[in-house]
Order: C-alpha cells, then sequence, then structure tokens
C-alpha cells in the first residue's frame, strides 16, 4: 500500500516508519531543516533504550508531485489543517482514504469539504511522542494508538484495509462505528490537560500530586463533558471518571504538545481546543467559565507567537 504522511513531525514520523518498516510504501511530506534531516540521514524511532533506524525515507516537500495514494495520514498542526486540505485532492484516486490525527474535534469536516465526506476518515491518536531533533522521534508513554472511522459510521472495505495495514504493522488500532464521540473522548482529555499545563507550566505528574490543580482538572474536563452533550454527542454516563483513572497511568513527565508550543512561544493549538470549547460551547448554551479563563489567560501569548511567526 502507497502512503503519505502529510506532516512528519513526531506523529507522522512514528507511524509512518512503523508502516515503512512493515513494508509499506511511505512517502514524508516535511519542509526546511526536516526535510533536509529525512533525505540525507533518514529516521530515528526511540523508545526507552532502544532504537529503530531507518537510514532511507522518500520525503518531499511538494505534496502536489506525489500522485495518488492509498492512504493519506494528515498528522500536521489543526490551524494547518485549511491550506493542506486545497492541497489534497492531488493525492486522492477513487479508493483513496484521507486520515485525520489531529487534536480537536473540527480537523475532518474541513478535510471532508476538500476531498469528500466518503473518502475521509476521522481518527485521533493515543500516546506520548515528542521530537527530540528533525528525525529523531521519542515515544515517551501511553500505548501507540489510532482510532479511526468513516463519518457516517458505516464499515467500508477500505477502512478494513487500513486497519489490517496498521495492525499488521505492529500498532494497536480501532475502527470505530462512532467516530464522533471517539474524538471527543480524546479532545476531553487532550485540551483539559493541554490547557492546565500550559496555564499552570507543569507536568501531568506535577498536576496530578497537587490537589486543587487536580480538582481544577476534574472541572475542566467536566465543562468539555456538558459543552459536548449539549451538542448531542454520545459520551458514555461514566466518561469523566475513566478519564481521569487513565491520566493517573500517565508518566509523570508528560506534557502535551500544546503546552510545549506555548512554554516555548510558538504557534499552538490553542484555538483548536481550548478555543474550541468556550466556542462550541457558547453555540449550544453552556457556560465553560474555567475554560474560558485558560483561553484568556493564554490568547495573548498565541497572538505575539503568530505575529512572530508571520514576521520571521
Amino acid at each position: 500500500m502507497k502512503f503519505v504522511m502529510v506532516g512528519s513531525g513526531a506523529v507522522g514520523g512514528y507511524f509512518g516508519s512503523k508502516l515503512q518498516v512493515a513494508g509499506h510504501e511511505v512517502v514524508f511530506v516535511a519542509r526546511g531543516e526536516l526535510l533536509r534531516v529525512l533525505r540525507e540521514t533518514g529516521l530515528t524511532l526511540c523508545h526507552e533504550s532502544e532504537e529503530t533506524r531507518l537510514p532511507s525515507v522518500t520525503a518531499t516537500a511538494d505534496l502536489t508531485a506525489i500522485g495518488p495514494a492509498d492512504y493519506v495520514l494528515i498528522g500536521v498542526k489543526s490551524w494547518q489543517v485549511e491550506a493542506v486540505a486545497r492541497q489534497l485532492p492531488a493525492l486522492k484516486g477513487p479508493r483513496t482514504r484521507f486520515l485525520t490525527l489531529q487534536n480537536g474535534v473540527e480537523a475532518a469536516p474541513q478535510v471532508a469539504t476538500a476531498v469528500g465526506p466518503e473518502q475521509t476518515l476521522g481518527g485521533l491518536v493515543r500516546g506520548f511522542f515528542q521530537l527530540d531533533a528533525p528525525g529523531r522521534v521519542r515515544h515517551v508513554g501511553v500505548q501507540p494508538t489510532i482510532i479511526f472511522g468513516q463519518l457516517d459510521g458505516r464499515r467500508t472495505e477500505p477502512a478494513e484495509q487500513l486497519l489490517h495495514c496498521l495492525t499488521g504493522a505492529g500498532i494497536y488500532a480501532e475502527l470505530s462505528d462512532d467516530i464522533e464521540a471517539e474524538l471527543w473522548k480524546k479532545f476531553l482529555l487532550v485540551t483539559a490537560l493541554s490547557g492546565l499545563g500550559a496555564v499552570s507550566r507543569s507536568t501531568v505528574g506535577e498536576i496530578w500530586a497537587y490537589a486543587p490543580t487536580r480538582h481544577m482538572l476534574r472541572d475542566v474536563m467536566a465543562e468539555i463533558v456538558t459543552v459536548a452533550r449539549g451538542r448531542g454527542v454520545k459520551l458514555p454516563a461514566d466518561i469523566l471518571a475513566g478519564t481521569l483513572a487513565f491520566v493517573e497511568t500517565f508518566p509523570p513527565e508528560a506534557t502535551t504538545s500544546m503546552q510545549r508550543d506555548i512554554m516555548n512561544g510558538l504557534p499552538s493549538e490553542l484555538e483548536a481546543q481550548t478555543g474550541a470549547v468556550v466556542r462550541l460551547g457558547h453555540e449550544a448554551g453552556v457556560a465553560t467559565p474555567l475554560n474560558q479563563f485558560i483561553y484568556q489567560s493564554l490568547v495573548l501569548q498565541e497572538q505575539r507567537a503568530r505575529m512572530n511567526k508571520d514576521h520571521r
């Protein structure tokens, strides 16, 4: 199968490497220093003391020159999806499936507008990954997982085939018949940790160990659950307790990608995460005071980061 990784950072680099090791054709889309490193020295996956090196990978900056693919995994930041989506038709064949892997709940509709809902798979990633350096991806903790599904909940042959490819590459994967609910489960988890982690400048372990921030995490999550239900999303009755129990299993040193971007003065997924909670809550008539506090505490820094990026 031919896979294209649109976005070859920590997530795209990890899963793309696993697929290449399993024998699939993989094209990594990257730019700048990352593109140079991929072309010259390939990719290295790090897990604890183990390393897997791929000295030769196919990498390009020109998405439109790749041609049709079987599967396109979209791993760019959520705020980059809209621009990337306009180029995706160049990768489209009659059976191509485009899999969104962003944090948040709005990427799949953006991609579906460009390539059609039938050929769009909503998806999410579980696991903590980071780039130690360009071309060097580290898995920090939590079993690497991809959960995905057709937007209308049907089980199609291309989706079943993707499940077979992923599991055959040693990737834990699930094909969901309600991907909207799965996306909101992940959104609940990562948005609460990202927002509180960014405001407090603290790791998951530090947040969990201090009772006031642990309780605040619970309350931030509770607001998100209320927004989801206000929008008709079918979440389990015990979703809050289950999500908190899952957080307790995380590596204490873990941080989220949004938190790291904010702490490093980079553009982040603030608008797609905490900002989306506030906006979607307003649309549903649901108050979100804690998420609004977090958003307002971070948005000025986010604006500065974007201005700095635009003026480089």
